[in-house]
């Protein structure tokens, strides 16, 4: 499971490497502007779209899916898919076909202090991005059935190569067609994958498109009902991020660009981790209860929970420590003003500190996925949801545009506490571990902090970058001795082999 996982991170590392690149051509090219904002707004209203309609049964999938394999066969399980996938891929149309006869009544929702030439520009775009609200989804569909039979690296692969192909077509096509160009190669990108994933299932001889006689159409409800729970919170964390857009589009010209090119630098290597780490644990998870393997549940989780721990650290330390040097690294290109550069450093490294709570929120949401409990999950997903939207808009005038991390860090934190409490088998285990490790993360925190801020003055960001990389790697090494984890071993056979001692 651990070689897994570490395969499984390298091939992230190389694609968060590459949507690095994207970011900051993006920065380079459009800079913080209103077309930026046009594009940020209505791309991710389908995939906002995308996620409030499918994102729970999307997430609760796979474990489904094995579940029904498990109890009643690979034959049921496909039947009951293919009915899923005629489902999902009528409701998609329908939707798509919506958006882009009406685009009219969508864009006052996203942006509703837009007028004018804006107002227009955003009404174009919703036309041009609506099917990427179909395409997303049968990406996501075809992944998670592969993640179901443990194919893990095709799909990491494919979606590297696309997003290879993506930084190279904004190249070629930014300076003649400027912010579509990001539409284009999202498209071309998108329809790669799509091929890949297709030609891994037939490879793997997983009959999901083939051979629809005697499916019964209705049989995808058993997906719905299991994903029922989680509905709630999905749609409302979906509220949240139109609530979040909306209040930033009417703050300042460009505000929306401004939290994205903020938030991008740790939304991508949290997910990161936390989607490898929820992408092996929920199939192995699933399993183990389902044979009612109770200890090894606990066994198997606790593993992944301290090893995503020590990713978090890292995310949280690394932006506490030298936020502005990533920012002026990768977006100082001279089409964003210092004074927004400076708001962009101060909201990553806000953003920094909500990859812990997040974290732990989303895993102990696989946990109780996995073990039936789904009810609970989606009741504190809710409150979650309804904390940060209500902090957003209560407290917007008075702190301003640092309200969104503010509040998703607090609305996670409480959420992640109560769900802690739910934890299904043996809690004091997993209790002392929380504790833990949310000492070892906020001393750290405050390490770095200090460090920076009071001992060390680096001006150059790449040495400012390095120098905080080494100290952490010292800091983290010493502690994953001193609080005795298990990757200590893989630390002693590295050195061992280094030096010549095996």
């Amino acid at each position: 499971m651990r070689k897994t996982a570490v395969i499984l991170f390298l091939l992230r590392i190389a694609k968060l490497a590459v949507s690095i690149f994207n970011i900051s051509l993006s920065a380079k090219y459009f800079g913080v502007s209103v077309s930026r904002d046009v594009w940020i707004l209505a791309f991710n209203c389908m995939l906002i779209l995308d996620a409030a309609i499918w994102g729970p049964v999307n997430e609760t999938f796979r474990a489904k899916f094995i579940s029904i394999k498990e109890l009643s066969g690979e034959d049921v399980a496909i039947k009951k898919a293919k009915a899923l996938l005629i489902f999902t891929f009528l409701l998609s149309a329908i939707l798509v076909a919506f958006v882009m006869l009406f685009p009219q009544l969508v864009a006052p929702l996203i942006a509703s202090t837009y007028k004018g030439e804006a107002h227009r520009q955003l009404i174009t775009m919703l036309i041009y991005v609506a099917p990427c609200f179909f395409v997303n989804q049968a990406t996501q569909i075809g992944i998670s059935l592969l993640n179901a039979y443990n194919s893990f690296y095709i799909p990491e692969i494919s979606s590297f190569l696309s997003n290879c192909l993506n930084l190279l077509l904004i190249v070629l096509f930014a300076k003649y067609i400027g912010i579509y160009s990001l539409l284009i190669a999202y498209y071309i990108g998108v329809l790669i994958l799509l091929v890949i994933i297709i030609i891994e299932l037939h490879r793997r001889k997983i009959p999901i498109l083939s051979n629809y006689r005697g499916v019964k159409y209705t049989d995808f409800t058993v997906f719905i009902l299991f994903a029922l729970p989680f509905f709630l919170p999905y749609f409302l964390g979906q509220l949240s991020s139109i609530v979040e857009k909306n209040i930033a589009s009417s703050l300042s010209s460009g505000a929306v660009s401004i939290i994205d090119y903020s938030r991008r630098f740790t939304d991508i290597l949290s997910n990161v981790i936390t989607s490898i780490l929820t992408t092996i644990l929920v199939p192995i998870l699933a399993l183990s209860f389902a044979q009612k393997k109770n200890d090894e549940f606990v066994d198997e989780f606790a593993k992944i929970y301290q090893l995503g721990f020590l990713g978090i650290i890292s995310i949280a330390c690394m932006f506490t420590g030298c936020p502005d040097a990533f920012v002026s690294l990768l977006y100082n290109h001279g089409t964003i003003a210092p004074e927004a550069l400076i708001q962009i450093g101060r909201l990553a490294m806000f953003y920094g500190w909500t990859s812990y709570p997040v974290f732990v929120y989303s895993i102990l949401g696989v946990a109780l996925i996995s073990s039936n409990n789904g009810k609970k999950i989606a009741f504190w997903g809710a409150v979650a949801q309804i904390l940060v939207v209500t902090l957003n808009i209560v407290l917007v005038k008075k702190v301003g545009i640092y309200i969104f991390p503010l509040a998703m860090f607090a609305g996670h934190l409480i959420a992640a506490f109560f769900m802690l409490a739910k934890f299904p088998f043996q809690r004091k285990k997993i209790h002392l571990q929380t504790a833990k490790y949310s000492f070892i993360i906020l001393a750290n925190v405050i390490l770095f902090y200090l460090m920076n801020n009071s001992l060390v003055t680096i001006a150059q960001p790449i040495l400012k970058i390095l120098f905080n990389f080494g100290v952490l790697c010292l800091v983290l090494g010493l502690q994953i001795f001193i609080f005795k984890f298990d990757e200590r071993f893989i630390l002693i056979k590295f050195w061992r082999k280094i030096l010549r001692y095996d």
